[in-house]
């Protein structure tokens, strides 16, 4: 069940629509020398940071792409747990956005904690469709002017937080477990080249916890699989900020065109960019394409992905609004962008504007969730409120459940002998008799009907969808630490680390390549 926004035409309209605005108006790399070097020597127009970019090597760039049916992408840096299909129509849910505060069921909103942020791994742990966590929660105390931070570059301030960590481990559900490391540091800004080797003090301890919870060699595993990401948001609009720039050249002489950059500017409609879908669309891609193009001249063949934090700008109150109705169909349309291109995809769908939980923002993530999955989008964003400023742990669970129900009403029927079911039929359909019993139901059932205490006419299923979600929030956590606290050889195993950091306070901070390797070598 596919949906589409734009036609064939219309897609074709916004492609000559941004090759007119490359070529005539122009990106702004203003005080990027780098980027205007290498943009002259290609044959573009420079004028006071402004790039024109022909036509030519605008086509000649999009042929230097890979098949993007050869890629998979695995951030461990950001919460991936397992190396990710970029097909097209092959889609993957996520959660992105720094939120600030939480809704706590019941209670209202509130500032978030540093302990709400571990529950938040650990639920996200728990649910087998959300398989990324790009979500860096802003703590109540990282938010204070004058607040003072702990020394991070301090052994036993790490330790402290280690030991926090390990106060709970989460049933994966037949994921594999991530290592949770976007987490903010202090006034320290996070970098954009995201890669282990780029952990900051915290995130080497998240690294040294996932290797005492599930073994060095799993941990090994996870790290084989990694993909470094350099992160851009071109500033809209038409705009890139010098020190994105210096990212991206830095980030591909470092890992080549292995690495993946990723192009994702916040087009607000009415905003930052035009009211209109068509022009807003045709802006938003020119910012895009300005940059693949640039990857393409530093390196030919650099996997580049196709982002979007784009949407509507609420005219009433000049606030951005990813849970309208036009935000998801702008995204839908960024999705097909992609796809003409040969890239893969980031897009916004499911972060609802609304501000507590309850039926508005069930309604806009589920809209959002179907016009995602949909559209094929690859790495679908979603799982906030408040237009990814407010987390709710129960919403999260609701997410995961509303994926499941739209995979199970959106797959594709199976029309074949055993499922057309013409003898069961022969032997049951008559006055009188039922398929109860039948052993075909019994093999059947579940395939073809989708079952949760969500759905249906159960119980369970005529509580308050909340209600519900906060019962398995409560569950998980319960569970989590009563795991800990029954794995006895979690001290031994903790105590081991705690031992090797005393011995060698130098190597995890300085963090070069297999730094970790020692102080998990009594875990074997």
């Amino acid at each position: 069940m596919r949906f589409q926004l734009l036609s064939d035409d219309d897609r074709l309209g916004i492609h000559e629509a941004t090759l007119e605005i490359l070529e005539k108006i122009g990106v702004w790399f203003k005080d990027s020398r780098e980027a205007e070097d290498l943009f002259r020597t290609n044959g573009c127009h420079i004028e006071g940071g402004r790039v024109r970019i022909p036509r030519e090597l605008f086509a000649e760039c999009v042929r230097r792409l890979p098949d993007r049916n050869d890629l998979r992408i695995c951030v461990t840096k950001l919460g991936f747990s397992d190396s990710l299909g970029l097909r097209q129509g092959e889609s993957h849910a996520g959660v992105i956005g720094n939120p600030y505060y939480l809704y706590e069921h019941g209670k209202g909103e509130r500032n978030l904690t540093e302990t709400d942020a571990d529950d938040k791994f650990l639920i996200l742990d728990s649910l087998p469709n959300l398989k990324f966590d790009c979500c860096c929660t802003i703590n109540a105390s990282q938010r204070e002017g004058g607040a003072v931070f702990p020394d991070y570059q301090k052994t036993e301030v790490c330790l402290d937080y280690l030991r926090r960590r390990l106060g709970s481990r989460a049933q994966t559900s037949g994921k594999k477990p991530a290592i949770h490391s976007n987490i903010l540091h202090g006034r320290e800004g996070n970098s954009r080249v995201h890669s282990p080797r780029t952990l900051k003090p915290l995130e080497k301890m998240e690294l040294l916890r996932h290797a005492i919870l599930y073994g060095p060699r799993e941990t090994e595993a996870l790290l084989a699989r990694d993909t470094p990401l350099i992160w851009c948001n071109p500033i809209s609009p038409l705009q890139y900020h010098p020190e994105q720039v210096r990212e991206i050249v830095q980030g591909i002489e470092q890992y080549g065109s292995n690495c993946y950059v990723m192009f994702s500017p916040e087009v607000m409609l009415g905003g930052t960019g035009p009211v209109s879908m068509a022009g807003a669309l045709a802006q938003h891609n020119a910012e895009v394409m300005s940059g693949v193009i640039l990857t393409q001249l530093l390196a030919p063949g650099t996997r580049a992905i196709y982002g979007s934090v784009s949407g509507v700008m609420d005219l009433r109150t000049a606030d951005i609004s990813l849970g309208s109705l036009e935000s998801m169909l702008f995204n839908a349309g960024v999705v097909q962008l992609a796809d003409h291109y040969g890239l893969p995809c980031r897009v916004q769908f499911g972060n609802s504007s609304a501000r507590s939980t309850g039926v508005r923002a069930a309604v806009e993530t589920a809209w959002g969730l179907h016009l995602g999955l949909a559209a094929g989008a690859n790495l679908v964003n979603t799982g906030l409120l408040d237009s990814t400023l407010m987390l709710s742990l129960e919403h999260l669970v609701l997410v995961d459940e509303l994926l499941s129900q739209i995979r199970s009403a959106t797959a594709a029927a199976t029309v074949d002998t055993e499922h057309l079911a013409i003898d069961v039929i022969r032997q049951e359909g008559r006055p009188g008799t039922n398929y109860l019993g039948h052993v075909h139901t019994l093999e059947h059932m579940k395939e073809a009907v989708y079952y949760s205490d969500f759905t249906g006419r159960t119980a369970k299923s005529y509580e308050d969808w909340y209600d519900l979600a906060h019962g398995k929030v409560q569950a998980i956590l319960r569970r989590a630490r009563e795991d800990a606290a029954a794995d006895e050889t979690l001290a031994q195993r903790t105590a081991a680390i705690e031992a090797r950091l005393r011995e060698d306070d130098r190597a995890w901070r300085d963090g070069h390549d297999g730094w970790w390797r020692f102080y998990v070598q009594d875990l074997v």
